[in-house]
């Protein structure tokens, strides 16, 4: 199956368009951290996949672009140099970091836990499904790495 035409509207809306249809998207990275130059699902304004796109190289030169652009916007993966804190709060576990940006607060539920990678990498998700991204959990000061184990299954 040939992929669509992919597309900014004016005001800088990702879309697809097939013949004289036309849809607002927006892209979601499928495996951001382990292939986060392919596999991107475009989803509709009711979360349904309208396209996959396994391979952007695919696309036409402007597809191409309209696609690297909206990845741009939508990658939002905060890097965590270390762990001040961690403290739990009713429902809620609350973690107080320092990232490359500098120091921040983030909440995860308590039943959300640290995702251990196969490169040594750990990802969070935050309740606001931000992702924090922690590239060497081994290299972190021995503080962070006990609050991080503390709270790993």
């Amino acid at each position: 199956m040939s992929l669509p035409d992919i597309n900014l509207s004016n005001s800088g809306q990702l879309q697809v368009v097939r013949g004289d249809q036309t849809t607002a998207v927006r892209v979601q990275p499928c495996f951001p951290l382990s292939e986060p130059n392919r596999f991107f699902s475009l989803l509709d304004n009711d979360g349904n996949e309208t396209c996959m796109v396994e391979n952007p190289s695919d696309l036409d030169a402007p597809g191409h672009a309209a696609l690297s652009t909206a990845i741009a916007d939508a990658a939002f993966t905060i890097k965590v140099t270390a762990i001040e804190s961690i403290s739990n709060d009713i429902d809620l576990r609350i973690w107080q970091v320092l990232t490359s940006s500098g120091s921040r607060t983030f909440e995860t539920r308590l039943g959300s836990w640290p995702r251990k990678l196969e490169d040594g990498g750990v990802l969070i998700q935050d309740i606001a499904e931000d992702l924090y991204h922690i590239e060497n959990a081994n290299a972190l000061d021995s503080r962070s790495r006990q609050l991080l184990w503390a709270f790993s299954d």
